[in-house]
C-alpha cells in the first residue's frame, strides 16, 4: 500500500469516528432534554398524593420521599447526560481543529449562538427581543434549579408530613 492509501484509509476511519461521536452527541442532547419532561410527570403525580387531603400520614411519607428521590435521580442523570454531551462535544471541536474542518461544535457554536443573540435583542419584532431576553437564562441551568427546588419541595412535604400532619390536611 501507499502513503496516499494509508492517508485516504486513515482519513475514511477519522470520519467514521467524527460520525459515530456526532451521532453519541446527539443522543446525550436527545436524552438530556427528555428527562426533565419525564420526571415532571412523575413529580406531579407524586406530590399531588402528597398534598392531597385525604392521603394517609404513610401515604404522605412515601411519595414525598418518592418525590425526592426522583427529583435527585433526575438532577443526577441531567448532569450525566449534560457532561457526557459536552465531552463529545469538546472531542468533535478538537477533532475539527485537527483536520481542518469548520468548527460547528463546542465554543465556536456557543459564540454564534451568542452573537445570534445579540442580533435577535435589537430586532423591529417584540418576540424576537423576547427570546432573546429568556435565552439568558440557560435552559441547563433552568432546568437544574426547577429540579432541586422539587427535591427541596418533595424534602419539605415529607419533614412535615412526620413532624406535623395536620399542617397538610386543609
Amino acid at each position: 500500500m501507499s502513503e496516499h492509501d494509508d492517508f485516504i484509509e486513515d482519513e475514511s476511519a477519522g470520519l467514521d469516528q467524527y460520525a459515530i461521536v456526532a451521532n453519541r452527541r446527539q443522543q446525550w442532547d436527545v436524552l438530556l432534554w427528555q428527562m426533565p419532561t419525564m420526571a415532571l410527570t412523575g413529580e406531579a403525580f407524586l406530590l399531588t398524593i402528597s398534598l392531597a387531603g385525604s392521603t394517609s400520614q404513610v401515604g404522605r411519607i412515601v411519595a414525598s420521599a418518592l418525590a425526592m428521590v426522583v427529583a435527585v435521580a433526575a438532577l443526577h442523570s441531567l448532569s450525566a447526560h449534560r457532561l457526557s454531551e459536552l465531552a463529545d462535544a469538546a472531542w468533535l471541536r478538537e477533532h475539527e481543529q485537527q483536520h481542518g474542518a469548520p468548527e460547528i461544535h463546542g465554543v465556536t457554536w456557543r459564540d454564534r449562538r451568542l452573537a445570534m443573540i445579540a442580533d435577535q435583542l435589537h430586532s423591529d419584532h417584540l418576540t424576537d427581543r423576547l427570546v432573546a431576553r429568556m435565552y439568558k437564562f440557560r435552559s441547563i441551568a433552568v432546568w437544574f434549579w426547577t429540579m432541586t427546588l422539587i427535591a427541596a419541595t418533595a424534602l419539605t412535604v415529607l419533614v412535615i408530613a412526620i413532624a406535623d400532619p395536620s399542617l397538610l390536611h386543609g
